[in-house]
């Protein structure tokens, strides 16, 4: 008759099976727990609020890098010092939307003058040269002509250290603050033996303002001319207005064809 054997597992052997297996399938759920966390927080949406220059594309190349990653672990700083590094952006400030979005707010630098060189680039406030945005001459903005300054691209961001442009940009900054309807209807802004010429973007009036001195005060005079002459705001449709004389407006009509 063939022996039979029976193996008994001691008690201490059943609990530790039982540990094994209870620590496994804790594990096993801490591990789904854990990932179930990480995609709680993805990047599902980024939010862009403020920005007006940057084209499509670029927008692509600076967001969508984030998407899909954990939004408490992004870096936050980083972010917004790479919308920093395009130079029409003025500030960014990026945040977390919870649960699935990054909001980033921009801060567009409003130039106050297009210039042309080489090609079209604009200036800021203090003649820092600035490039077009992405999307071309988006902006209203007056044009400063006639100016014979060699500038290489790599000058972006600085300073333009012509003493003429400076004076011109100074000039549209006070224009633009105190006289907002006279600086909208300037198409072109140039400076020769003359003084300050302006061009009227709505009927291309010339306009002689005189030296730089004397052409902030002439303005003023410019702005109570056109109050009187014009029902909307803008310079008159005279073929010139001749500002340079003392208590003079000096004015030609146009030729009727």
């Amino acid at each position: 008759m063939a022996r039979t054997s029976t193996y008994i597992i001691p008690p201490l052997s059943l609990i530790f099976s039982a540990g094994l297996l209870l620590t496994v399938v804790l594990l096993g759920f801490l591990s789904i727990a854990y990932a179930t966390l990480l995609r709680s927080d993805e990047v599902e949406a980024i939010n862009l609020y403020g920005q007006r220059t940057m084209s499509p594309e670029r927008v692509k190349s600076l967001t969508e890098v984030y998407l899909g990653n954990s939004l408490m672990r992004l870096d936050l700083r980083e972010i917004q010092e790479s919308f920093l590094e395009y130079p029409l952006i003025r500030s960014a400030k990026a945040t977390r939307n919870y649960p699935h979005s990054l909001d980033i707010y921009l801060y567009d630098v409003l130039p106050v003058a297009y210039i042309a060189m080489h090609e079209i680039m604009t200036l800021d406030e203090k003649a820092i040269l600035l490039p077009l945005p992405d999307k071309g001459m988006l902006y209203n903005l007056p044009i400063i002509t006639g100016i014979n300054v060699e500038v290489p691209s790599t000058s972006i961001g600085q300073i333009i250290p012509d003493e003429t442009v400076q004076m011109l940009v100074s000039f549209l900054k006070k224009i633009r603050k105190e006289h907002q309807n006279l600086y909208l209807d300037i198409s072109e802004i140039s400076y020769d033996r003359r003084g300050i010429k302006l061009i009227s973007a709505t009927h291309g009036t010339s306009v002689f303002l005189g030296n730089e001195d004397d052409a902030i005060v002439n303005s003023i005079i410019l702005e109570k001319f056109i109050s009187e002459e014009s029902d909307s705001g803008i310079i008159s449709p005279y073929q010139y207005i001749d500002l340079r004389f003392d208590r003079q407006v000096i004015v030609k009509e146009r030729e009727s064809r």
